[in-house]
């Protein structure tokens, strides 16, 4: 059996999505040492010839194939090189009219939240995601609620669609590196941290309005993420002394900084499935939530939970978090977020293509 990996993911920077595949991608790799699987199943990574990253796998190849890059390479060398053959895609997109073929579609945000975004993504992904309703065999998300929000914008959906949840277990495998502190003048526990990209529906807007409301705030406020992609709307934002945005910061650095926050703040307005709150709560950084969209389904009594709209409420949360800093609460969250292993999200994804 031959199976092909839609490898554009590794011509992108890594975030939200790009995480998954690539851990999905590595725990497949030892799947297949884990479980005898060599000789039964040959697995091929297919990218353009662009690609940044390697993921240095055991037994999975990579191959590079065709002319082109983008949206071009993915419609029409990806199809033409895997015609016949299995071919997974977990980065939302896939060729729009290949049967043989399973897509992981994160969220419905390009309809349900599009101000987020130019016209000109949210027309493609639309019409992407009609086609692939109809054409793919199986189509996978991370939550039930982005399963009922696809189902409800694209109803061909509804018999092939299927949940799997994300895993947060790769955190575990980082080992922090607290120069990042030093860095930017950061005292442990002194700060309030948030971590996502700069699209608006992240919201951070509303860290920086809790900020200027809280009399005497004492402390700063680190952002994590790259600034706002060209397909993303102007977000606007405002820094002063007590913000401090670091842009991208490398998975060590990340694990640093979560370990040493006093609180883990997440606004977003939108959300698929949320890796950062789980990635806080297994190295026992406490979080405060928004009450938007699946965050609650995927943190469940493990967070502080505010309004995404109302500062007040934020600040309320925050000055209520010292419940989430004691020793047995810290334990319960890294207890609860063991549940979100790469390993068993890649079994049921290997299991939905009968290689299990």
């Amino acid at each position: 059996m031959k199976i092909y990996i839609n490898g554009r993911f590794l011509t992108q920077k890594t975030t939200g999505v790009q995480r998954v595949a690539e851990e999905i991608v590595k725990e497949f790799d030892e799947i297949l040492i884990d479980l005898n699987l060599e000789n039964k199943v040959e697995v091929i990574i297919l990218t353009p010839k662009n690609i940044i990253k390697n993921l240095k796998l055991k037994r999975i190849k990579v191959q590079k194939i065709g002319p082109f890059t983008g949206h071009l390479w993915e419609q029409l060398v990806l199809p033409m090189y895997t015609k016949g053959n299995m071919l997974i895609n977990l980065c939302n997109t896939g060729p729009i009219y290949k049967r043989e073929q399973v897509v992981m579609i994160h969220d419905a945000a390009v309809c349900s939240s599009p101000m987020g975004f130019s016209k000109q993504f949210v027309m493609w992904y639309r019409f992407v995601y009609k086609r692939l309703a109809k054409s793919a065999n199986k189509i996978i998300t991370v939550s039930n609620f982005s399963k009922q929000e696809l189902v409800s914008y694209f109803p061909d959906m509804v018999s092939k669609i299927d949940v799997i949840y994300n895993g947060v277990d790769h955190i575990g495998k980082i080992n922090p590196n607290i120069d990042i502190l030093e860095k930017h003048n950061l005292r442990s526990e002194e700060f309030i941290l948030a971590v996502s990209s700069m699209n608006p529906n992240k919201n951070f807007k509303i860290i920086t309005d809790a900020i200027h409301g809280i009399k005497d705030f004492k402390g700063q406020v680190v952002i994590v993420g790259g600034a706002a992609s060209k397909v993303f709307a102007n977000a606007e934002m405002e820094f002063n002394n007590d913000i401090i945005w670091t842009g991208y910061v490398s998975d060590e650095e990340l694990v640093a900084l979560y370990k040493h926050a006093k609180v883990f703040v997440f606004p977003s307005l939108y959300e698929g499935f949320g890796l950062p709150p789980l990635e806080a709560m297994a190295v026992g950084c406490p979080v405060i939530a928004s009450n938007a969209a699946c965050i609650p389904e995927i943190c469940g009594d493990h967070a502080l939970y505010f309004d995404p709209n109302n500062a007040q409420d934020l600040i309320e949360k925050i000055g209520l978090v010292e419940q989430l800093r004691n020793p047995s609460s810290r334990i319960e969250s890294k207890e609860f977020v063991e549940k979100y292993s790469w390993n068993r999200a890649t079994i049921k994804l290997l299991e939905h293509i009968k290689v299990l």
